[in-house]
């Protein structure tokens, strides 16, 4: 009994490290709607290694679907990642095709990617027909296995030393809560005057970020339409750049400086350009202005935040201001 017992010990140990924790594995039956169809396998496991399986029988198949492996057709793959692999469908005399899927596994599905038309996850009982495929054909050019790219959550935006940091992105954000204030700016003469504007970046506005130095803010992508900034902004986005401009400025500090290098600017960011002129300055202050209370307060006046009663305020000189910029009584 007890050679008996050790024995099914053995086995139960076997079967076991036999398991395989996939990743993504399924069948995929595609049916043309002639009638005719054919079945592909697949399994992905950070155990199976390279790419491999078992060769596709074409005798007798009026449709097909299979991996390429080089100059491979395999119906049955297997491999630790098959993100990019490439499939081939042979279709007979039928143009309409319905893919429909099964004995799925793993906790990260694969996605039949097309390169001609919409991205379709493989999760059990997923059916999806692709409609106009040319008939009599073989077709290697057009569907991978893969997973769609994560969309872009949004931007962290990091304030200097100073405090201040320049922002811009393809897309409209929203303007996290955290931050002291965003700002739009104007040049007058040798300022950039910064004014504050609320709820949302427009997409491919420059701004100034105002926070705490070193802090990460998290500028979501907004998913509402935004409006471009009514009023004027002299502050570009760094996508707009080309070298060599001429008369172009970026943050440094608590300033703007001439910016004097052979390359790009860095993306997502954002920079002032001057008209052509002679004696143009090599430093524009920044001066937050106000729309009540005190007019153009230079940032160089150093400024003290605080919380209080769960709000928070600035100190600036003998005036406190809310961050809406309104003096507080």
């Amino acid at each position: 009994m007890k050679k008996i017992f050790l024995m099914l010990l053995g086995i139960a140990a076997t079967i076991n490290a036999m398991a395989v924790d996939y990743t993504a594995s399924a069948m995929v039956r595609v049916t043309s709607n002639t009638g005719y169809y054919s079945d592909f396998y697949y399994s992905e496991s950070a155990s199976l290694g390279a790419l491999n399986g078992n060769a596709m029988n074409f005798e007798g198949r009026k449709v097909a679907l299979y991996a390429l492996n080089g100059t491979a057709k395999l119906q049955i793959i297997e491999g630790a990642d098959l993100e990019g692999v490439q499939l081939g469908l042979m279709t007979d005399n039928g143009t309409d095709y319905t893919f429909n899927v099964s004995y799925v596994e793993g906790t990260n599905p694969l996605y039949l990617m097309d390169a001609q038309g919409e991205n379709h996850e493989l999760t059990q009982g997923a059916s999806f027909t692709i409609n106009g495929l040319a008939a009599n054909s073989t077709i290697e050019d057009r569907f991978t296995l893969g997973r769609p790219s994560a969309p872009a959550t949004g931007y962290t935006v990091t304030p200097n030393a100073a405090g201040y940091a320049t922002f811009s992105a393809d897309e409209a954000t929203v303007i996290p809560s955290g931050v002291t204030a965003v700002y739009r700016g104007v040049i007058a003469s040798e300022e950039l005057q910064l004014f504050a504007i609320t709820g949302y970046v427009p997409a491919n506005t420059g701004v100034i970020v105002e926070g705490v130095a070193g802090t990460d803010y998290n500028f979501a992508i907004a998913s509402t339409s935004v409006p471009a900034l009514s009023e004027d902004n002299d502050l570009r986005p760094t996508s707009a750049y080309n070298y060599p401009m001429e008369n172009v400025f970026v943050l440094k500090g608590e300033a703007f400086l001439e910016y004097i290098g052979t390359t790009e600017l860095k993306a997502n960011k954002a920079f002032i350009q001057l008209p052509a002129q002679s004696g143009a300055p090599k430093r524009i202050r920044m001066v937050v202005n106000h729309a009540t209370g005190v007019e153009n307060a230079a940032v160089e006046v150093k400024a003290e935040k605080f919380i209080e009663n769960g709000q928070v305020f600035i100190r600036r000189g003998n005036e406190v201001y809310n961050l809406q910029g309104q003096i507080v009584k």
